[in-house]
């Protein structure tokens, strides 16, 4: 039976536009494509686990506001425990606002986190017992660091499997990164917090060595188009990826996590969860959209089976 999984994230509302390129500074540019839908990172991850099969709890926080129906509804339809969906009756729900170039499928985003950085010692109470009955905990930083901290000395406490992704990236204590068990920077902010240049696997290994220094034993790097660099101290390895018909790349990263925690969960080895998270990515940037373009497990066990036969 699959362990369980506890994510402590966020919740945002995606406001996607597509366009013929992405604005410079200054630049209004005018758009035919516009799409509101669930996001977030928190959110985005979970229901990429739930969709490829993982048994996830999801503690978010949204506004009480028109947005926040967006997140309820979708957690709703995902079949996520509202117990866990906290609202906030003074801050807004949180606001993604997102730019696609609709020919290099390249992006640009703007978070306002809102009710997400709102997370308060009676919302990690909330959770407490799911993080103490779980096996892996999941985190991001889209929500307020001091709430992060707190669930992480929970799941830490109680020697569970931390899995940290560092993203969107902030300034974070060597404490708290010495409690993690994964850490899943992109290549930007895994120079940002190791201040190593990532542009290969030479570089990829000293920002890895960085991160073994602070107490992490197990380090996944994703280079975008590049692949993902993966360092355990016993095996290194760049994992290509996998070519797909790529639509928009927006939440591939979450697709990754979320991927990645689920083959964990079902105790494969770090090498194959990483190919699993790369095939799960690359399905999510098939589709427009974050959550909505979230695989579901039949379709990565097949691409899973096309790539690498069997994990």
């Amino acid at each position: 039976m699959a362990k369980k999984i506890s994510c402590l994230g966020s919740f945002v509302v995606d406001l996607t536009c597509r366009v013929d390129r992405l604005p410079l500074p200054g630049e209004s540019l005018i758009t035919d494509y516009f799409k509101m839908g669930p996001g977030g990172k928190g959110s985005n991850q979970a229901v990429a686990a739930r969709r490829a099969g993982g048994n996830i709890v999801l503690m978010a926080k949204v506004g009480q506001d028109l947005l926040s129906r967006v997140g309820l509804d979708n957690f709703r339809k995902e079949g996520f425990d509202e117990k866990f969906i906290v609202i906030d009756k003074e801050v807004f729900t949180g606001v993604a606002l997102i730019n696609v170039d609709k020919n290099t499928s390249e992006n640009s985003i703007v978070v306002a986190p809102g009710a997400c950085e709102h997370i308060l010692d009676e919302d990690i109470a909330l959770l407490k017992p799911e993080i103490e009955n779980s096996d892996i905990f999941l985190t991001q930083l889209e929500v307020n660091i001091d709430a992060i901290e707190k669930a992480v000395q929970i799941a830490y406490d109680n020697k569970k499997v931390i899995v940290f992704n560092t993203a969107p990236v902030r300034e974070i204590s060597d404490d708290l990164l010495s409690k993690t068990t994964i850490i899943t920077p992109n290549e930007v902010e895994a120079s940002i917090l190791t201040k190593v240049e990532i542009s290969d696997k030479s570089s990829a290994r000293k920002a890895a060595r960085v991160f073994f220094d602070k107490g992490i034993t197990n380090v996944v790097i994703t280079l975008g188009k590049k692949g993902a660099y993966l360092n355990d101290g016993k095996i290194e390895e760049i994992i290509e990826p996998v070519e797909v018909p790529t639509i928009d790349t927006t939440g591939a990263g979450d697709a990754f996590t979320g991927g990645l925690v689920v083959a964990l969960a079902e105790e494969k080895s770090l090498l194959n969860a990483v190919k699993f998270a790369t095939c799960t990515a690359a399905l999510s940037t098939t589709k427009m959209g974050t959550a909505p373009s979230m695989p579901y497990r039949k379709e990565i066990d097949e691409l899973v089976k096309k790539a690498y036969g069997s994990l």
